[in-house]
């Protein structure tokens, strides 16, 4: 089992486009926007018929993202990078790239914090 002893503090990043709440106990800590967003590319968008909702004629598309992410830099010692879980799914062997995780919404089910930053799995492994 991993030690819960978090060491010296690091640098937090935010390269999302929104500001991270992350919140532990009676603690709330801010972190705003660094920059532009880092976001994987998507693929351009295949046209899959339509679909009548009520009065409406919607179209319906097939969409996919690319292999291509951009807006991440080097990494850096001692540095995590906040961004889309999506972008750190996309470089699974980058660990210093996080996302919110465990969120805390409001009355309206809208996202106020987070409790943790999470990494994804990597294949045979944590």
């Amino acid at each position: 089992m991993q030690s819960l002893d978090a060491g010296p503090p690091v640098e937090v990043v935010n390269l999302t486009p929104h500001v991270v709440c992350l919140l532990g106990g009676e603690l709330a800590v801010e972190v705003p926007p660094s920059g532009p967003p880092a976001r994987v590319v998507l693929r351009p968008d295949i046209a899959d018929g339509v679909v009548r909702v009520g009065p409406l004629v919607v179209p319906l598309k097939r969409t996919a993202a690319s292999p291509v992410v951009v807006g991440v830099p080097e990494s850096r010692p001692g540095v995590l990078f906040i961004v889309a879980r999506a972008v750190a799914e996309a470089l699974p062997e980058r660990n210093d790239l996080v996302y919110p995780h465990d969120t805390v919404r409001d009355a309206g089910g809208r996202v106020v914090g987070c409790r943790s930053l999470a990494r994804p799995a990597v294949a045979g492994g944590g």
